[in-house]
C-alpha cells in the first residue's frame, strides 16, 4: 500500500527512469531478494514440523529486506452464505500483521524532460544541472524530478479470521483460520493514494472443534490455499499512513479431517467455505529505506 513521506527520500520523487525498465541492477536485486524471500518462507511454513519455528526464522530474514510494516484488523460476512457455516452477531473478524517489499515504480514522463530556468521561475527541485558554452554565451539547462505514478509492492502477511460457527443449533463449532503465510501483490496509484491488490496463500484452520450436546469434543484440521482482491484508500497521518480498504477472500477447505473414528454428531461439516467480503482498516509505517 502506498505510504507518501518514505524515509530515504520523499515520495513520488526521484530521476527520469524507462517507464520499460527498473533502474539500475540495484534495484533488480532488491526484486530477486524479496521474492526470493516470499518462496522461502512458504517452503518453510509447508516443510516445518512446528509453524512457529519456521515463522520466527522467515521473520528474522524478511525484516532485513522489508520496507514497510503494516497492521490490520477487518470484518466481514459470508458471500455466498453457507448451509452449515454462520456468523456471529459481529460476522467475521480478522487481524493480522503485513511486509512490504517495494519492487517497482512507474514515473510520470512529461513533455519535456528538460527547461530553463529563468530568474522569476517558481522553486522547483531539479536533479541535474548542464551548462554548455557557445562562444561567449554560456546556457544553465535544468533537468528536474518527474512524479511517481504508479508503485508496486510486494506483501507477505500472517493473518487469523475467526467468528464463524456451526447453522445447526445442536452442534457448538469454534475455531479459527490462519493465513501462513499470504502473498500480494498491490499496485498503488499514487496521484490518489489509491491501490488495488491480488492475494493468494497458504491456509489452514486452528483449534477447529466440534461439541456435541453431551459435551464431547471432536478436533478438526483441514488445510487449503486462500485467492483474493483487495481495493483500497491511503491517507498520511504524520511519518505513518492509515489505509481503509475492501477486499473479498476464496477460502474452501473441500475437505476436514476429524479426530474419531465414530459417526460424526449429526451437522459436522465435511467440509468448510469461509468465502466472504470484509472490510478493514490499520496502519502503516516505514522499517526500511525506499
Amino acid at each position: 500500500m502506498f505510504r507518501p513521506g518514505s524515509p530515504g527520500g520523499e515520495a513520488g520523487r526521484g530521476r527520469i527512469v524507462s517507464i520499460a525498465q527498473i533502474p539500475g541492477g540495484g534495484r533488480l536485486y532488491r526484486i530477486t531478494r524479496a521474492v526470493a524471500a516470499s518462496a522461502a518462507i512458504t517452503v518453510m511454513m509447508l516443510a516445518a514440523p512446528k509453524p512457529a519455528a519456521g515463522q520466527l526464522g522467515a521473520v528474522e530474514a524478511l525484516l532485513r529486506n522489508a520496507t514497510d510494516l503494516s497492521f490490520y484488523f477487518n470484518t466481514g460476512a459470508l458471500m455466498p452464505s453457507s448451509d452449515a457455516l454462520d456468523t456471529g452477531d459481529w460476522g467475521l473478524a480478522g487481524f493480522g500483521v503485513e511486509l512490504l517489499f517495494e519492487v517497482g515504480r512507474v514515473r510520470a514522463r512529461s513533455t519535456a524532460a528538460t527547461a530553463t530556468v529563468a530568474a522569476d521561475d517558481a522553486a522547483r527541485q531539479w536533479t541535474e544541472m548542464r551548462i554548455v558554452r557557445k562562444g561567449e554565451q554560456v546556457d544553465t539547462t535544468y533537468i528536474y524530478d518527474e512524479d511517481v505514478l504508479w508503485t508496486f509492492e510486494l506483501g507477505v502477511g500472517y493473518g487469523q479470521v475467526t467468528g464463524f460457527r456451526s447453522r445447526d443449533a445442536g452442534l457448538d463449532l469454534r475455531g479459527a483460520v490462519r493465513d501462513l503465510p499470504a502473498v500480494s501483490l498491490y499496485a498503488n496509484y499514487e496521484p490518489l493514494g489509491a491501490y488495488a491488490g491480488l492475494r493468494s496463500g497458504f491456509m489452514r484452520t486452528q483449534g477447529v472443534q466440534v461439541f456435541a450436546e453431551d459435551g464431547s469434543a471432536i478436533s478438526g484440521q483441514a488445510e487449503s490455499f486462500l485467492a483474493g482482491v483487495v481495493l483500497g484508500k491511503s491517507v498520511a497521518i504524520g511519518s505513518m499512513t492509515l489505509f481503509l480498504e475492501a477486499a473479498y477472500s476464496l477460502r474452501h477447505f473441500p475437505s476436514v479431517q476429524w479426530s474419531t473414528d465414530a459417526p460424526l454428531p449429526a451437522g459436522t461439516p465435511r467440509a468448510l467455505t469461509l468465502s466472504g467480503w470484509s472490510v478493514g482498516t490499520g496502519i502503516q509505517f516505514g522499517v526500511g529505506l525506499r
